[in-house]
């Protein structure tokens, strides 16, 4: 959870949209080897996004959970995230959900990139 949290935090810093984060706390962060880039996560400037904020912040942490996807199959070698990892499970529970609506022909917040927006 610190590590998901502090990683938005960057990327609104970054974007200028709060300055939670301090620099010195980023400073401090960096020298201990933490990573703000989550593996496997597209890049903002990669994707073709809407210019919307809400739109924006959803397309953040979406990518940041695929990230930590990505993160937890390189770990584990597969894609079966245990209950116990809640905030994971519950987004890949979240995206099986979405998928079915959208394959059922309901209304469904997946696009036809299998990105969740």
């Amino acid at each position: 959870e610190f590590v998901r949290t502090h990683r938005i935090l960057y990327g609104q810093k970054i974007k200028g949209i709060d300055d939670l984060l301090s620099d010195e706390q980023m400073d401090r962060l960096e020298k201990v080897g933490f990573c703000w880039e989550v593996k496997g996560a597209v890049k903002q400037e990669d994707r073709n996004c809407n210019s919307d904020g809400d739109d924006e912040a959803r397309d953040y942490i979406w990518n940041i959970k695929l990230g930590e996807l990505c993160e937890f199959q390189s770990l584990h070698g597969h894609m079966d995230v245990p209950s116990d990892n809640r905030n994971l499970f519950q987004w890949i529970s979240e995206q099986r959900f979405e998928y079915c609506r959208k394959e059922l022909g309901e209304y469904s917040t997946m696009i036809e990139g299998g990105e969740n927006s």
